[in-house]
């Protein structure tokens, strides 16, 4: 598993279309009201926001790999026609569980971005405004941290008494692989 996830952040985070969020750096990130912040977590209420999302196909590398692929490439043809793709933070790897399981791979649109999608494995996914709650966690970015950090924030909302989807769960990721420095999280919506 934490070969996945390394697979992920070097082939993804390194080439993502490159807020509010210090982590963000000088890229745009969706923007966010913080609710409540509680000792091991917050809860956040994002704006709309915008996102190109593909579907991965399973949860082995060659599916990440080819995903990272399919959203680099597609972001240099809109570049290349002309539209504007401004590079934003994070990228965001949503899983699914449940009756019809699903794992998809998201790169966050900076609101003058203006993709014309032309490629059918890439859909323009647009979030309505949610509220959200954030695990955040340093370190290079593993299956084995974002599990374990997600159990973590699962434990503390169910202790606070919190209404939440189990089923839904993602982590965002805000650096390359590899920078010095790392800041990830783990989002589970609320309910």
């Amino acid at each position: 598993m934490e070969k996945l996830l390394f697979t992920l952040v070097t082939l993804v985070l390194v080439s993502s279309c490159s807020g509010q969020a210090t982590s963000c750096s000088d890229y745009p990130c969706p923007k966010y009201d913080v609710i409540k912040k509680y000792e091991s977590f917050e809860e956040r209420r994002y704006v709309d926001t915008d996102w190109i999302t593909t579907k991965l196909s399973s949860k082995d590398s060659t599916s990440l790999i080819a995903a990272a692929k399919t959203l680099r490439a597609f972001c240099d043809k809109q570049k290349e026609a002309g539209n504007v793709i401004t590079d934003g933070w994070p990228a965001l790897v949503t899983i699914a569980e449940g009756d019809t399981p699903s794992m998809s791979l998201s790169w966050f649109l900076a609101s003058d971005s203006k993709p014309v999608i032309t490629d059918t494995s890439v859909t323009l996914e647009h979030k309505a405004d949610t509220s959200v709650y954030v695990r955040s966690y340093s370190g290079t970015p593993t299956i084995a941290a974002a599990e374990e950090n997600r159990k973590n924030l699962i434990e503390a909302l169910v202790k606070e008494g919190k209404k939440f989807n189990p089923a839904i769960s993602t982590g965002a990721f805000y650096h390359s692989y590899f920078s010095l420095t790392h800041y990830n999280e783990v989002w589970v919506y609320s309910t």
